[in-house]
C-alpha cells in the first residue's frame, strides 16, 4: 500500500488486483467495509473496463477529466470489496503526474484520501507517515488544492454528491 500527492489532498491506495492490499486500507484508515473506495485511472480506455459508460457518462468524462470523481455501474472488473457490495463505482483520473505515472504502472489504484476515517485529509508526505504508520510507501510531492475532489453520480442524471 502507498501514500502519494495528487492534485487534491494525498491518497492512499493499493492495486486494484490486491484485494489484501486492499483490505488494509480500510484496516488503516478505520473505515467501515461498507463505505465505497474509489477507483484511480489513468486513462478512458482503463475506466470504461472497470464501469458501464452511457454516451452521457462518457461525454462528461471527456469535458471533466482528470478531475472529478465519476460514479457509474461497476463492471465485473471490480470488486465488491471495492464498492461496499454497491453496484456502482467511483472511477477518478487525476491530473497529477506522480500518481497518473503510478497507475501507468501499477494499472488501476483503489484509493482514498490519507487520514484515519472522519478526520482531515492529509497535504504533505510528513502528516501522512504521522498520521498512518504501517504503509509500505509514502511518495514525496505537494498537492495544489487541499480539498478533495468533486463527486459526479451519473447512474441518473448527473447529481452531484459533494463539491
Amino acid at each position: 500500500m502507498v501514500a502519494f500527492p495528487t492534485e487534491t489532498v494525498f491518497g492512499i491506495g493499493a492495486a486494484l488486483d490486491h484485494p489484501r492490499a486492499i483490505r488494509r486500507i480500510f484496516k488503516i484508515k478505520g473505515r467501515p467495509a461498507n463505505k465505497p473506495l474509489q477507483v484511480l485511472v489513468s486513462s478512458m480506455e482503463q475506466a470504461k473496463e472497470l464501469g458501464k459508460f452511457t454516451r452521457k457518462a462518457k461525454d462528461h468524462a471527456q469535458r471533466k477529466w482528470p478531475g472529478p470523481t465519476l460514479i457509474v455501474p461497476r463492471t465485473g472488473k471490480v470488486p465488491k470489496l471495492v464498492t461496499g457490495g454497491s453496484p456502482k463505482v467511483g472511477l477518478r483520473m487525476p491530473d497529477h503526474r506522480t500518481v497518473l505515472e503510478l497507475i501507468k504502472r501499477c494499472g488501476p489504484i483503489v484509493a482514498t484520501s490519507a487520514n484515519r476515517s472522519g478526520e482531515r485529509p492529509a497535504l504533505s508526505a510528513n502528516k501522512v507517515k504521522k498520521d498512518l504508520p504501517g504503509l509500505d510507501y509514502v511518495l514525496a510531492g505537494k498537492v495544489r488544492s487541499g480539498r478533495p475532489s468533486k463527486v459526479i453520480d451519473l447512474t441518473r442524471g448527473a447529481k452531484v454528491l459533494r463539491s
